[in-house]
């Protein structure tokens, strides 16, 4: 029943069968009837946003039915002219598409429409996904989907056809003639691109800039497999193929971004995240690390997060500008991490290709305690155990050293330091100690003189007086190899002569070249060679070299034009002298200890004195 009617129809009928339409639309579906009555659907033919809406309307001879919003109805007020269950003309605010009048201001019509005057589309909705055909009247469909192929044909005969998988556009020109006139595509579905929307070659591209492998802009979220796609570029192009994480690298990284897509970084890309100066790298646990830099001179720190300077031949790896952390090729860190070393330093040992620090007084050693040296400075003698290779080091010709030795004969030079020459009857020098003559068995190596030896034996050679092994300390210091008790090769890099003995080298010079006039090559430890090739304390400062106060173990800058000093690798205070092995590590020299001792001595012969004289006294009284 019509309650009321306005401009000869039935409104309230209107409101009703309005609200009867957003009912079925709230549903979601197109449901086709074969020969079913007015209000069924007979062919679901419209799809706007993804739904599928009727366009074509099942009829009797009685009734007229057509499409109202995607819904069948008899009523006319927007669908005022009908035939085979369509609209063929719309009125007021509604607009025709695909076979039904479609109202503005409601889902669907608004999807489509902004603006509808007289049952013609003059606005289309915002989003560019619809264009309005030039010319049209309420008479023909006065809205397109940019992506429409199907086409319309005007009452005035001009066609219209949309782009395949086209997204965006803008309306065509007029039509003229018998040819369609497609819209203007501004932009295309995920996968195509160009003017005709032309698929990219890449299955997994959501966009792309041109036919081809590599014109990929965009990639798909995952592959087929499950497995997250990024973008990876040449470096001076934008575009590319898509590629699971893993083959991003070596000289970028996968970056997530769920706005713009996700790609391949550069690692040097600062502002994706990546580390300034790198070359190549690699994402372990999420944390981006640096394995090799751009920028000649520079190299990753040591947890790969940044490229430091470290201009240090065999470095591996700085923490920190010019302070190296690991030497590549065996080379060995040294203690001040400036240098990669063949051997390392006096003063150090090498603790897994790193130069450590020995105890002070050390020159060489097993590891870092007082008692684990190898070798000592000049002036200063190892103090080891019979059977050990480790000991102390203390000043030379005291200790164990001056026991049995015949006064003022500590005269014998072997690496910088001195050893007893002639021992005390009964006793021989053995490797520097004054051994017993009178035992049974001969003393090793030796064979017995008055206080000497007279010759050696196996791998002793002979030397002021003495035997000394040729593979211990510190007999090695000076003799390479011996056979039957004389050295054949001299560690000073000297022929020996017939009587096995080595030729000198120049004050404090463990190795020279030249027979008659000999040049130092190598100091002993605790000096460097100067300009002139002659060994200099490194405390001491010789032309453009500079010494290092207290310094005991350093390196020589190489030709310097201006005052530069040594590299100094182990000071000590007081340092060990080797000009003046009297000095003791309290600083005391050995005649300040000799003058303390008398003292000593006169005041206790004193004080046992004055406690006899008092007891005497006493006793008398």
């Amino acid at each position: 029943v019509c309650r009321e009617a306005r401009d000869g129809a039935c409104v309230i009928y209107a409101k009703e069968a309005r609200a009867e339409a957003k009912e079925q639309l709230g549903t979601g579906a197109c449901e086709e009837v074969s020969g079913g009555g007015p209000s069924t659907c007979k062919t679901c033919g419209a799809v706007i946003g993804g739904t599928k809406y009727c366009s074509a309307c099942n009829v009797d001879s009685n009734t007229a039915s057509a499409p109202v919003d995607g819904q069948c109805t008899t009523e006319n007020n927007e669908c005022p002219q009908k035939a085979n269950g369509m609209c063929t003309q719309c009125d007021h605010e509604s607009f025709m598409f695909k076979g039904g009048c479609y109202r503005t201001g409601q889902d669907p019509g608004q999807v489509m429409c902004k603006t509808a005057v007289n049952g013609v589309c003059t606005v289309a909705a915002d989003g560019n996904n619809y264009f309005i055909p030039p010319e049209a009247q309420n008479t023909d469909q006065s809205i397109m989907a940019c992506n429409d192929t199907t086409g319309i044909t005007l009452t005035n005969k001009k066609k219209y056809v949309g782009v395949a998988n086209c997204k965006t556009c803008n309306v065509p020109n007029t039509a003229s003639g018998s040819t369609a006139e497609a819209a203007v595509c501004t932009a295309c579905e995920d996968g195509y691109f160009g003017a005709a929307c032309t698929a990219c070659e890449d299955d997994n591209c959501i966009t792309c800039t041109e036919a081809g492998t590599g014109k990929c802009s965009k990639c798909k979220a995952t592959n087929t497999a499950g497995a997250q796609l990024y973008l990876k570029t040449a470096s001076s192009s934008p575009t590319g193929t898509c590629v699971e994480a893993s083959q991003c690298g070596p000289a970028a990284f996968p970056k997530d971004d769920a706005e713009n897509g996700n790609k391949c970084a550069s690692c040097s890309s600062a502002s994706d995240g990546g580390i300034a100066d790198c070359k190549t790298c690699s994402k372990d646990l999420g944390a981006l690390k640096c394995s090799a830099c751009t920028t000649e001179g520079k190299k990753p720190n040591t947890t790969g997060a940044a490229c430091v300077a470290c201009n240090i031949a065999n470095c591996a790896s700085c923490d920190k500008e010019n302070v190296c952390e690991a030497c590549t090729n065996s080379k060995k860190l040294s203690p001040l991490k400036d240098a990669c070393l063949t051997d390392c330093p006096a003063g150090t040992y090498d603790n897994t290709n790193v130069c450590t620090p020995c105890h002070t007084s050390c020159s060489s050693c097993s590891d870092a305690g007082e008692f684990s040296c190898t070798a000592c400075y000049p002036g200063h003698v190892l103090n080891k155990s019979d059977s050990g290779s480790t000991g102390t080091c203390i000043p030379e010709c005291t200790g164990r050293y001056a026991e049995n030795c015949e006064a003022g004969m500590c005269t014998a030079v072997l690496g910088g330091s001195k050893y007893c020459s002639k021992c005390k009857s009964g006793y021989v020098p053995v490797d520097g100690l004054c051994v017993s003559a009178t035992r049974r068995a001969a003393p090793t190596g030796c064979a017995v003189g008055d206080g000497v030896c007279s010759s050696c034996t196996d791998t002793y050679f002979l030397e002021s007086g003495g035997c000394y092994q040729s593979t211990a300390y510190p007999g090695k210091t000076l003799c390479s190899t011996a056979s039957n008790g004389k050295c054949t090769a001299c560690a000073n890099t000297q022929t020996p002569d017939q009587q096995g003995s080595c030729p000198a080298c120049p004050a404090n010079c463990a190795s020279c070249t030249g027979t008659d006039t000999k040049t130092c090559t190598k100091c002993f430890l605790g000096y460097y060679l100067d300009s002139a090739k002659a060994c200099k304390k490194c405390s001491e400062t010789s032309g453009n070299i500079q010494g290092v106060e207290n310094c005991i173990s350093c390196l020589a800058p190489t030709s310097p034009n201006t005052l530069t000093p040594v590299t100094c690798y182990v000071t000590q205070t007081p340092a060990v002298d080797p000009a003046d092995p009297s000095v003791n590590k309290g600083g005391l020299s050995s005649g300040a200890i000799a003058g303390i001792s008398v003292a000593v001595i006169a005041v206790v012969g004193g004080l046992v004195g004055f406690l006899c004289w008092w007891f005497v006294c006493r006793g008398k009284a």
